[in-house]
Formats: C-alpha cells, sequence, structure tokens
C-alpha cells in the first residue's frame, strides 16, 4: 500500500559481496517507503583473493596472484640443481599443483638437497678411504693407500692424485689402480 514500508535485502552468493542497489544504495539491508512503482535492481561482484606461492631453500616457484572466487590458480614449484622437491605446505606433493581458489591463502614449497653414493674401490695393491652418502655440492676426499711392495697408478678417471677431492654432484665410483713395484737387482 501507498506509505508501506517495504524492506529490501540482498544477499550475495558464496564467493561473492553485495555492492549497490540501482538507486545507488549501499546498504544490502534497506527499508523503501512505498509512494510508486518501482524496481530495485542489486548489484553483486564476485570476490578476489590473493594466493601467495612461496619456497623453501633450494627452489622457486610461479603462480602468486590476485584471483576471482572459483578460479584454478596453478602454483609450479621448480627446484635448484641440485635439489629435488618434496611437497607443498598443504601437503600436495605434485610440483605443478592447482588449486581452486575460495579465500587468500599462502602455499609454500619444501625442497631438499640431493643425497649420492660416492663409491671408492680399490684394485690389487692398496686400499681406499672416502666411500660415503654426500650431499649435492659436498667434497667427497678420496685416498689411496698403496700396499708394501705397491705403487699408487691413477683413479679411473685417470686422476694421478693419490688423495684427492671430488666435488659432489652425482653418484659415482672411483677405483684406484695399484701396480706392483720392480727393483733392479745389480750383483758386483
Amino acid at each position: 500500500n501507498y506509505g508501506a514500508t517495504a524492506t529490501l535485502t540482498a544477499t550475495p552468493n558464496t564467493g561473492y559481496s553485495f555492492v549497490k542497489w540501482s538507486d545507488n544504495n549501499t546498504n544490502a539491508s534497506r527499508s523503501v517507503t512505498v509512494s510508486a512503482t518501482a524496481t530495485y535492481a542489486a548489484t553483486f561482484a564476485i570476490n578476489s583473493y590473493t594466493i601467495t606461492a612461496t619456497a623453501g631453500t633450494g627452489g622457486s616457484v610461479t603462480g602468486s596472484g590476485s584471483y576471482s572466487y572459483g578460479a584454478t590458480a596453478t602454483l609450479t614449484a621448480t627446484p635448484n640443481t641440485g635439489y629435488s622437491f618434496v611437497k607443498w605446505s598443504d601437503n600436495n606433493t605434485n610440483a605443478s599443483h592447482s588449486v581452486t581458489v575460495s579465500a587468500t591463502a599462502t602455499y609454500t614449497a619444501t625442497f631438499a638437497i640431493n643425497s649420492y653414493t660416492i663409491t671408492a674401490t680399490a684394485g690389487t695393491g692398496g686400499s681406499v678411504t672416502g666411500s660415503g652418502s654426500y650431499n649435492y655440492g659436498a667434497t667427497a676426499t678420496l685416498t689411496a693407500t698403496p700396499n708394501t711392495g705397491y705403487s699408487f697408478v691413477k683413479w679411473s678417471d685417470n686422476n694421478t692424485n693419490a688423495s684427492r677431492s671430488v666435488t659432489v654432484s652425482a653418484a659415482a665410483t672411483y677405483t684406484a689402480t695399484f701396480a706392483i713395484n720392480s727393483y733392479s737387482i745389480t750383483a758386483t
């Protein structure tokens, strides 16, 4: 009826926010005094959320940005050389991780340094040390010690230093070669 009060209520769906009525009133719930036939249209806007991707030591990530509610954010974790991707902070173990955006969130990628086995073996006539598990970039010290009556010749990679340092970048085997000593006997 003329002069009555009409209560208008605009309720946004999940992921949306109320913006305004068609007469620019910004109250989602409002009262209108009736004086004529009228139409009031409510405007809604999809919410936008910030997704932050961060990297732990040993890698980098992409995918941070502002996304609309319901959009898919693709987060990608790339390990540095010598590292492997482990997981995201939400326990997802895929380096490329698709997230359906429903709120502001931060995802942190965890990386682990690779570990490699260095094997030092000895040919006949001596012994070696230095075998073990080493992290990428670590230094393995290999030492070849000849038995009495033998001399060190070389390692399998042709290095001729009996004691040497190797920067670890992959699993590897180094074999030391020894030679029996020859002696000249002169009778006078």
